[in-house]
């Protein structure tokens, strides 16, 4: 990822390059080749649908988790999102019931529960 240094700080899309603000300065990105409806449809894109759906649902249980401990997180000064979804992902990765591209962290914790009640 290219670091933009210079007077002008610009945010958007000229041509093909993107630019954008981050918590570590303003970045560029090339524009990708490959469209949205052709992932959306392609078979050979069925993988990265499947991760798709899997990383969504990770992100969303993990951002359910910061809502219910904002407090206790108010001190964190650093990304405790993308760590909280990655310990999502990985806590997803352990329903063996679904299949892959339905798995998600509701059935492990179920599942969890059920064992000890």
């Amino acid at each position: 990822m290219a670091k933009v240094k210079g007077i002008v700080k610009i945010q958007g899309t000229l041509d093909e390059l993107t630019f954008y603000k981050t918590q570590d300065g303003n970045l560029v990105k090339t524009k990708g080749d490959v469209s949205k409806a052709r992932i959306a449809t392609d078979p050979n894109f069925l993988r990265t649908r499947e991760n798709g759906a899997e990383f969504g649902s990770a992100a969303s249980a993990g951002k359910l988790l910061r809502a219910t401990v904002r407090s206790l997180m108010m001190v964190a000064s650093d990304r405790v999102t993308s760590r909280v979804t990655q310990l999502m992902t990985i806590v997803k990765n352990y329903d063996t019931t679904s299949v892959r591209g339905s798995r998600n962290v509701g059935v492990v914790i179920s599942s969890i529960l059920a064992k000890y009640n």
